[in-house]
């Protein structure tokens, strides 16, 4: 399904007038800032962070689990929205039916009381696969912070002591610290595999941001701030427009 022709409001999300809201569903978001649009420029897309839905009890308010700058947190969704609006456009990807009933909330709440806070930086890249040569960031990683001494020294550590590439991307993120937000990616198809939600795509670390709105997973999507509907947010790379759809 495209998304939808009416945009709607966070308070029609919150209010239940895009639907039932439910565990495991998943929040898209485009940005302005100095790191979203690096991530929206190397992915060729217009995606730069994405998070999932968590409720720790059946009568609880929903939460965003999410890996940011802080590590992988959680937050009211109405808190989280509100900071998100002012410099973002959000997106809400409803999961389909078939897809919700695969989502266990208690296992979902598990995973992030054994991931609270972590950085998803040093040991988080490595375990991640960024360092991988084929990593669709990789390049504009050394594109973007294109010291030459920096190059080098990455270069010649990668053919040395891979072991070491955590202090490598440490000198990275001295930079851009907030460059941890790539993983948010990682984050939410780690969650999505384990329920069998998903189930083909490539290696959880591999996996960008807009990449999440193309599975095959959800019921819509809806816009829900900005002045207009965006045209073809999902688009991802040269490949043909593709939107959120069952």
């Amino acid at each position: 399904m495209p998304l939808t022709p009416k945009l709607v409001s966070v308070a029609d999300l919150l209010e239940g007038r895009c639907g039932q809201v439910a565990v495991g569903d998943v929040l898209a978001f485009n940005g302005v800032s100095r790191v979203d649009e690096f991530i929206q420029g190397a992915t060729r897309s217009a995606i730069s962070h994405v998070a999932i839905l968590l409720r720790e009890k059946p009568d609880a308010p929903f939460l965003v689990l999410e890996a940011t700058g802080l590590g992988v947190t959680l937050t009211p969704l109405a808190d989280a929205l509100a900071r998100y609006e002012e410099d973002h456009t959000c997106f809400y990807l409803p999961l389909a039916d078939r897809c919700r009933a695969l989502v266990d909330p208690a296992k979902l709440a598990a995973y992030y009381d054994a991931n609270a806070f972590d950085s998803y930086n040093y040991e988080g890249v490595i375990q991640a696969g960024i360092y991988d040569l084929d990593h669709p960031l990789l390049k504009a990683f050394l594109h973007h912070f294109h010291g030459r001494s920096l190059r080098s020294r990455l270069m010649r550590w990668w053919y040395r002591m891979i072991g070491r590439m955590a202090r490598v991307w440490a000198k990275v993120l001295e930079h851009e610290p907030n460059c941890r937000r790539l993983f948010c990616s990682q984050l939410v198809t780690e969650v999505l595999q384990d329920f069998k939600v998903v189930t083909v795509p490539p290696k959880a670390g591999l996996v960008v941001p807009v990449q999440v709105c193309w599975f095959d997973i959800y019921a819509g999507a809806y816009q829900l701030n900005g002045p207009e509907l965006m045209p073809d947010p999902f688009h991802w790379g040269d490949g043909p427009p593709k939107r959120p759809g069952p």
